[in-house]
C-alpha cells in the first residue's frame, strides 16, 4: 500500500559559486525539490518475501562484518513483528566494486538482478533508468535530516536515486600539530573554519607557507623533512576551491577552457614541489604507502590522504606521542571537501511487493541505531545526522574525535555533475595532470591544451 505525504512548497535555489554562467552551482543545503508532494512505498507484510542485496567487499571485510550483522538484526526483528509475513535480506559480496559493476550491468540486461545492490558513486549515471526515486522511500523531512554533504552524487537527472550508506572516504589533509608548532607556525582551529569559513585564512597561499617553513632537507635523505605529502594531484578539487569545475551539470562539455582556473591550479601544485613544500611523488615507487610511514615518524608534516585512515593515523600518534588535526584541503576563494565510497540504488524492474521489500530495509538501515553501527564498525561517515547523538557514536568520536571532524567538512560538499562520461573523464584529466611532477619541464599551457583534448575527446566517446 501507499501512504501520500504533502510537504510545503519548497523554492529551488541555486547560489553562484564564483563568476559567469559556468560557475552555477547548486549547493548541498540547498531545498532539493519543488514539489508539493509524494508517494511512499510500504510493504504490506501479507505474506513472506525474500530479497537479495548486493554488496561489494568479502564477507570477512569490515564492510562485510557490519553488513552481515545488519541483516542478521533486521531479519531477526522482522521474524518476531511480523511472523510467518517477514522480510529476509541476504546479502551477496561480490568482490571489488568493479567486478560488482560489470556483473550486475549484465543481470540487468538478463532481468536477475537484484531488487537492492551497492554501486560506487561513479557508476550511478549507468543505472538511471532502471532505479527507483528514493523520494518513494524516504519523507522530505527524512532526506533533510541526512548529512548533506554527502548527497552530492545521489540526485541525478531530477531523481533522489543514490544513498551513500557506504561513504567510507573523504579527502583531507591530516596535519602533525606538534611539529608544525614547534617550527613556529600557528594551525587554524577546526571550529573555525567549520563556523566561519568565509573569513579563515586556511588559504592555498598559508598552506604553502607552512609546508614551505616545515621542510628541512638534509643530505641524508631519510632525515629530511617535509611540510607536505601526497601520493597525486586533484584537479576536481583544486577546480571547486577556485569556485569553479571541470565539466557541465552532465559531464557532456569541459568547462575548464573557459577561464585559467585549470592553469593556476596545476601551477599552485607544480610549485609544491619545484619550492620544496613536498617531494615530488614520482620520485620512488610505492611513495603513496611510504609517505604514511613517514608521516607517523615526523619526517612528514601535513598528509594529503582519506578519511579512512583517520583511526589508525589517530592511534599511531599516540604511540608516538604527537599531537594530529584534521583539515580540508585549504580553498582559494571555496573550501571543497568531496564524498567517496558507495551507496545503495533499489531497481524498479522487479515486482512491486519486492521493491516495497527493499524500500523498508533501507528505510530501517538509515535509522540512528543501524547507521551507528555501520559508522563504528567500519569508520565510516554518519549519512543520518541524528546518528551522532547515539551512544555507540558517541563512543567512537570521543577515541577518535578526527572522525566527527571530518564528517563535520562535509558541509562544503557540493553537487557534483555527474553523466556517463565523467568517469573515463576523470581518468583522463588525473593521468595527464600527473605531468607537472612527470614532465617537469612541460609548460603548464602545453599540459592544460593535451587535457582539453583528451578530456574532450573521453565524452564525445562516452556520450
Amino acid at each position: 500500500m501507499k501512504k501520500t505525504f504533502s510537504i510545503m512548497i519548497l523554492v529551488l535555489m541555486f547560489v553562484l559559486v564564483g563568476c559567469g554562467p559556468a560557475e552555477t552551482e547548486e549547493p548541498i543545503d540547498n531545498d532539493l525539490f519543488p514539489e508539493k508532494e509524494w508517494t511512499m512505498l510500504s510493504a504490506a507484510h501479507e505474506e513472506p518475501i525474500e530479497i537479495t542485496i548486493w554488496i561489494p567487499n568479502s564477507a570477512t571485510s569490515s564492510l562485510g562484518v557490519a553488513v552481515t550483522e545488519l541483516t542478521n538484526l533486521y531479519n531477526q526483528d522482522q521474524a518476531l513483528t511480523y511472523p510467518g509475513k517477514n522480510i529476509k535480506v541476504i546479502p551477496e559480496f561480490q568482490g571489488t566494486s568493479g567486478a560488482l559493476n560489470t556483473k550486475l550491468q549484465a543481470a540487468i540486461l538478463a532481468g536477475n538482478n537484484p531488487v537492492i545492490s551497492a554501486i560506487g558513486v561513479s557508476s550511478i549515471p549507468l543505472y538511471e533508468a532502471k532505479a527507483v526515486d528514493l523520494r518513494n522511500v524516504y519523507t522530505y523531512d527524512e532526506i533533510k535530516g541526512f548529512n548533506q554533504g554527502l548527497l552530492q552524487y545521489s540526485l541525478y537527472r531530477g531523481k533522489l536515486m543514490f544513498l551513500p550508506y557506504f561513504p567510507s572516504a573523504s579527502n583531507i589533509i591530516v596535519a602533525n600539530k606538534t611539529l608544525i608548532e614547534n617550527k613556529g607556525f600557528t594551525l587554524p582551529t577546526p571550529e573555525s573554519i567549520i563556523t566561519n569559513p568565509d573569513e579563515s585564512n586556511w588559504t592555498w597561499e598559508e598552506f604553502m607557507k607552512i609546508a614551505k617553513g616545515v621542510t628541512t632537507i638534509n643530505e641524508v635523505d631519510e632525515k629530511s623533512v617535509y611540510g607536505f605529502a601526497s601520493g597525486s594531484v586533484d584537479p576536481i578539487g583544486m577546480m571547486f576551491q577556485q569556485g569553479g569545475k571541470l565539466y557541465n551539470d552532465d559531464v557532456t562539455a569541459i568547462e575548464f577552457d573557459k577561464d585559467d582556473k585549470i592553469n593556476t591550479g596545476l601551477q599552485f601544485w607544480r610549485s609544491l614541489v619545484t619550492e620544496k613544500a613536498m617531494r615530488n611523488p614520482n620520485f620512488r615507487a610505492s611513495h603513496g604507502s611510504i609517505i604514511l610511514s613517514e608521516f607517523y615518524t615526523g619526517n612528514v608534516g601535513m598528509l594529503f590522504t582519506t578519511s579512512s585512515n583517520l583511526k589508525s593515523i589517530t592511534d599511531k600518534a599516540e604511540e608516538g606521542n604527537f599531537e594530529v588535526e584534521v583539515f580540508p584541503f585549504p580553498k582559494k576563494t571555496d573550501f571543497f571537501t568531496n564524498q567517496g565510497g558507495s551507496g545503495i540504488v533499489i531497481f524498479d524492474n522487479k515486482s512491486d511487493k519486492e521493491i516495497a521489500a527493499a524500500a523498508d530495509f533501507m528505510r530501517w538501515l538509515t535509522e540512528p541505531k543501524q547507521n551507528a553501527y555501520m559508522c563504528s564498525a567500519t569508520g565510516y561517515l554518519p549519512l543520518n545526522t541524528a546518528t551522532i547523538d547515539t551512544p555507540a557514536l558517541i563512543e567512537v568520536y570521543k577515541n577518535y574525535p578526527m572522525m566527527k571532524t571530518a564528517s563535520d567538512y562535509m558541509k562544503f560538499g557540493i553537487r557534483s555533475p555527474q553523466g556517463k562520461a565523467k568517469p573515463a573523464a576523470d581518468s583522463k584529466v588525473n593521468a595527464y595532470a600527473k605531468q607537472i611532477w612527470s614532465e617537469p619541464n612541460k609548460s603548464i599551457a602545453d599540459i592544460v591544451a593535451e587535457l582539453i583534448e583528451e578530456a574532450k575527446y573521453e565524452i564525445e566517446a562516452n556520450k
